[in-house]
C-alpha cells in the first residue's frame, strides 16, 4: 500500500525518503526501524519537528510522516523505550523533535506533554522493512590513527558544551587549521552539529550517521559507532577533531563506555568539562579520573564568576574559566596539549619508520 507523506523529520535524513512511500502492516520493533505514523492532537502538546534541513517547525494533527523507533533517557525532557510489540493502530509518543518515537517511560512536567502518533505501518523498500542503519557509515572497531581529539562533556544537558566548542572551533579555523566536529552521544538531532558547522568545522559527523537513533542502547555498539564516526571525520585529514558528548558524564547514554575505550582514549588531547555547580565540578573530576581521562579545564555555570573560578582552581587543582566571554585560558591550554600530542605522534611515526 502506498502512502503520501506530509513532512519528513531529520532522523531519516540519510535515507532520501520520497514523498510517496510503500508501507506494510508487518512491523519488526527494532532499534532504528522506520515506521509511518499519523500525528494526533497537537492541542497543548510539545509538537516541535526538526526537518531534514535542520529547520525547527511544528507537527499538526493529521500530519503523516516517517518516524524512527528508539530509546531516550533525558532527565529534563522525556524518557522512552522501544516497545516489544508494535502493530498498526498502536499509539506511541514523539520522544524527540527529530522523529524518534517509542513508548513513554518518564515525563518532566515542566517540559510539557509529548505528542502521540498512531502507527500506520512500516516503511518498506523491495519488500523489506527500512532501518536507518541501512544508510549507516562503514563499521569500524579500531582507531589506530587519528587527529588529536578535544573532548567536551557536561555534568548534564544544556550546560554550555556547544558554546564552548564553537569558541574553540572559531579560534583554530581563524588560524588556518582544519577542524572536524563530531557528536558521539545523545539522542538524534542535527541542531548541535549545525551550530558546530556554522562555527567553521568541516566535516561534521554524528552517531546518528552510524545508524543510531540514540546512544541508550548496547554499549559495545555505541563504542563502535563512535569509532566509525571518528574514522569518517579523519578522512578529511583534519588538524584536530572537536568531540561533543551529549547528555552528561553519568546517565544511560553510554558516555562512560565511550570515554573508557582505549581506541578513543589514546587520541585524546584535551578534555573540557561543563559543570552546573561546584559539587558537579568536583564529581566530574573524580569520575573522569576513574575513566582514565585528565580534565584540562572546568567551564559552565559553576565558574561563570570569579568566585567559582577561584574555588575550583584552589580546592580542586583544575584550571577553570567562564564560557560567557572570550576563553584565553582554555585556548592556551588546548594549544599546549595539542603541541604535546603532535610531538608524541611525530616521535611514534619516526620510531615506526626506523
Amino acid at each position: 500500500m502506498q502512502m503520501q507523506l506530509t513532512k519528513i523529520p531529520s532522523a531519516v535524513r540519510k535515507l532520501d525518503v520520497p514523498s510517496v512511500v510503500e508501507i506494510s502492516e508487518q512491523i519488526i520493533p527494532e532499534e532504528g526501524a522506520v515506521l509511518i505514523a499519523e500525528a494526533l492532537s497537537d492541542a497543548g502538546k510539545n509538537n516541535l519537528l526538526e526537518f531534514t534541513t535542520g529547520r525547527i517547525g511544528f507537527l499538526v494533527e493529521g500530519d503523516v510522516l516517517p518516524v524512527v523507533l528508539g530509546k531516550r533517557r533525558a532527565l529534563r525532557e522525556y524518557s522512552g523505550d522501544i516497545p516489544k510489540h508494535v502493530a498498526v493502530g498502536d499509539l506511541l509518543y514523539y520522544l524527540c523533535e527529530s522523529g524518534v518515537v517509542g513508548e513513554i517511560r518518564g515525563l518532566n512536567e515542566q517540559w510539557g506533554a509529548p505528542m502521540q502518533v498512531r502507527i500506520l505501518g512500516s516503511l518498506v523498500e523491495n519488500g523489506r522493512q527500512v532501518n536507518i542503519k541501512d544508510a549507516a557509515l562503514p563499521h569500524h572497531t579500531t582507531l589506530e590513527q587519528s587527529a588529536p581529539i578535544i573532548g567536551v562533556v557536561g555534568t548534564c544537558m544544556n550546560i554550555g558544551k556547544t558554546t564552548t566548542i564553537c569558541k574553540i572551533i572559531k579560534h583554530f579555523t581563524q588560524k588556518g587549521q582544519k577542524v572536524a566536529g563530531v557528536k558521539l552521544s545523545g539522542v538524534a538531532s542535527t541542531q548541535d552539529l549545525d551550530k558546530i558547522a556554522d562555527a567553521g568545522a568541516s566535516p561534521v559527523v554524528g552517531f546518528m550517521d552510524a545508524g543510531l537513533p540514540s546512544t541508550c542502547g548496547d554499549p559495545q555498539e555505541v563504542i563502535e559507532a563512535a569509532i566509525s564516526v571518528l574514522q569518517e571525520a579523519n578522512k578529511s585529514n583534519p588538524d584536530l577533531i572537536i568531540a561533543e558528548f551529549g547528555d552528561g558524564i553519568l546517565g544511560e547514554y553510554n558516555v562512560g563506555h565511550i570515554l573508557k575505550s582505549p581506541e578513543i582514549q589514546q587520541h585524546i588531547s584535551s578534555f573540557i568539562v561543563g559543570a552546573g555547580d561546584l559539587v558537579g565540578a568536583w564529581g566530574a573530576q573524580q569520575i573522569m579520573h576513574q575513566y582514565g581521562v585528565t580534565v584540562t579545564l572546568i567551564t559552565g555555570p559553576a565558574v561563570n564568576n570569579d568566585t567559582g573560578v577561584q574555588f575550583v582552581e584552589s580546592h580542586f587543582g583544575v584550571p577553570a574559566e567562564s564560557n560567557q566571554h572570550a576563553m584565553p585560558k582554555t585556548l592556551h591550554l588546548v594549544e599546549k596539549d595539542l603541541a604535546a600530542i603532535k610531538q608524541k605522534q611525530h616521535v611514534q611515526a619516526v620510531a615506526v619508520q626506523s
